[in-house]
């Protein structure tokens, strides 16, 4: 791997509508709404109408094996690639800049959701409380990351700690449970795509990274000075451990220590 082979797995799939790989893979599908169906040229089997596509969901699935995803894993399965191969791809394909439109998909505006991430701005109303001081996180770590009890919103109850991509944009909040009563321990808004992002890689720099298993370690590991400390915001899958090596890749991490 080399240094300009970073991808950001989450920026791209905001970027990219699924329709505008249509051309790109050759696909031969017909289009009833933000449904597109045809065959899968990968599987060759389960007729004329296996592979479906929905724009709006910026999804896929192959009914002949059963599976489907986003638009990474879309690539991955046409072109019979990994999940970091695919992202390439991708970029190779479409370069970094806004999605162009696909000669099969119509003028439309970005959707709500990405909109709503582009616009997102800091929760100004999270607290330090004795409910975060129970976690083991002081209020300096707090100001630290921007993080907090939240008295309102749909964090309510709950330590709110933001979530930021690679180059630092703020994608969301997670809402870590204050107590044994609260479930899940996790809490993400609707929309948001957990296996998508690495929280605390874009506070990574050189040298040994430290692999906990929540954020909430991440943050009790700062808060005992440990630096190049990240985690995973859901289970382990083969797209997360491409993701951590692009980024151990892109900020030459020497080594990865789990805990």
């Amino acid at each position: 791997m080399t240094e300009a082979a970073y991808v950001d797995f989450a920026r791209l799939k905001e970027r990219v509508r699924i329709e505008q790989l249509i051309p790109i893979l050759n696909l031969t599908l017909k289009q009833n709404g933000p449904q597109y169906r045809g065959p899968c040229p990968t599987c060759r089997q389960g007729g004329d109408r296996a592979l479906a596509l929905n724009s709006d969901k910026r999804s896929y699935y192959c009914f002949a094996q059963g599976k489907g995803g986003d638009v990474i894993s879309l690539v991955a399965h046409i072109r019979d690639m990994t999940q970091r191969e695919a992202a390439l791809y991708i970029e190779q394909q479409l370069g970094t800049a806004e999605p162009r439109t696909a000669s099969v998909a119509s003028n439309t505006a970005p959707s709500p959701a990405v909109q709503q991430t582009r616009e997102l701005k800091p929760l100004d109303y999270l607290q330090y409380t004795e409910a975060v001081g129970g976690l083991g996180v002081s209020e300096a770590t707090c100001k630290a990351w921007g993080a907090g009890f939240a008295p309102k919103g749909i964090m309510r109850g709950r330590f709110a700690v933001p979530i930021h991509d690679r180059q630092g944009t703020l994608l969301a909040y997670v809402g870590i449970a204050v107590s044994d009563e609260q479930s899940p321990k996790l809490l993400f808004p609707n929309g948001f795509d957990p296996h998508s992002v690495i929280f605390g890689g874009d506070r990574v720099g050189e040298g040994e990274l430290y692999l906990v298993r929540d954020p909430l370690q991440v943050l009790t590991a700062f808060e005992a000075g440990m630096e190049n400390v990240v985690a995973f915001l859901a289970p382990i899958t083969p797209q997360s451990l491409e993701m951590l090596a692009a980024l151990c890749d892109e900020k030459r991490v020497e080594t990865i220590e789990l805990f």
